[in-house]
């Protein structure tokens, strides 16, 4: 767990690789990691208590070493991997996160003990990860900031007050305003502070290049350095506002070289947050499967406000390959490619609208 991106971790930050895994000494393990890179989709586990632990222990780590990197992982999962195991109503739960979902491809009801499931569910028979996920979001506005030896670190973007004591017991009042993470702006107001100096140190996401910072409405003088704090050290005064402005574009990402699964795939990501394709906004009798992204699409981010609670949406140029599911093996011809646009929701919000097939990752095409 020393790295952003440990050889078990999925893009989503989920971690447990398999419902049945092994120990060291071989011994048969359930919510089990295996193999470094062995990271299934259809089957990932990815049980959602596993995810949140993934963010829990970062936390920690957070505050032994004061990396940035751990506070990234944090994120990571609590838009993704986190977010999932509960629906935008706030009703119905998974235990199982999966990165793919088919339609009639595994038994759900193979033996009484099966957590995997193809909808979210009221009612889990196994019920750790309703409660934990729910006290997890709870205990959010305690991981936003950190207390350092002279000064406050902000480590999770959101829309707050706080309002706390520092380490020499000193009075801080600060207000964030943000509409982050659909919008990379974030503006910080001092409300109230010590006259003597200290620092406010800004995270700067692993995946934000070019963000800027400034004081004032003028520049900061300190670099946004991606993956790092950047630590302002001043005589802080009420009315003082911080901006920090991360660029939120939208990207493809891809797999370590190493990991089969998604060779010659990728997914889509716009700041902290991954985004999968639903059945729901393809054709019908059209499945994930036969779907390919081009390469060098135009990624248009549009939010709507009034769809799966309020998300942004991603939209791509696709091309949809009709095939046969035949024999195990076939010759290969021509793909006859049918393009369109179609629109990626975010990973979090996923199975919200009926049982549906599901993919992150997707074959891309360049031509």
């Amino acid at each position: 767990m020393g790295k952003c991106y440990p050889e078990k971790m999925y893009a989503t930050g989920a971690v447990g690789q398999t419902h049945f895994g092994a120990s060291e000494n071989g011994d048969m393990i359930e919510e089990g990691f295996i193999d470094d890179y062995m990271m299934p989709n259809l089957t990932a586990y990815n049980e959602t208590c596993a995810n949140l632990c993934n963010a829990m222990f970062s936390f920690r780590m957070l505050g032994i070493h004061g990396q940035a990197k751990y506070a990234d992982i944090i994120e990571l999962v609590m838009h993704n991997s986190g977010l999932s195991g509960i629906s935008v109503e706030g009703k119905d739960y998974f235990y199982a996160n999966p990165l793919r979902m088919l339609h009639n491809t595994r038994d759900y009801n193979a033996h009484a003990d099966v957590t995997e499931t193809p909808d979210r569910e009221g009612y889990l028979a196994c019920f750790c990860c309703p409660p934990n996920l729910v006290r997890t979001i709870s205990n959010l506005s305690g991981w936003a900031y950190s207390l350092a030896d002279n000064g406050v670190h902000v480590n999770l973007y959101g829309s707050n007050n706080l309002t706390t004591t520092m380490l020499d017991g000193s009075a801080i009042k600060l207000t964030q305003d943000t509409e982050y993470p659909w919008k990379g702006l974030v503006k910080l107001t001092v409300e109230s502070c010590k006259s003597d100096a200290f620092d406010i140190a800004l995270r700067v996401p692993e995946w934000a290049t070019g963000a800027t910072i400034t004081i004032n409405g003028e520049d900061a003088g300190v670099k946004a350095t991606p993956a790092t704090y950047a630590v302002l050290h001043r005589n802080w005064k009420a009315g003082d506002v911080i901006v920090i402005d991360i660029p939120m574009e939208a990207t493809f990402i891809e797999g370590h070289q190493r990991i089969e699964e998604v060779r010659n795939q990728v997914a889509i990501k716009r700041g902290p947050v991954v985004y999968c394709i639903e059945t729901p906004d393809l054709p019908d009798d059209v499945s994930v499967l036969d779907v390919y992204v081009k390469g060098d699409s135009e990624l248009a981010v549009d939010y709507q406000p009034d769809f799966l609670g309020g998300t942004a949406i991603i939209t791509a140029d696709t091309y949809l390959r009709s095939r046969e599911q035949g024999a195990m093996y076939t010759a290969v011809k021509k793909p006859d490619w049918q393009e369109t646009r179609t629109k990626f929701v975010p990973y979090y919000a996923w199975s919200n609208r009926g049982t549906a097939e599901m993919t992150v990752f997707v074959p891309v095409v360049w031509k």
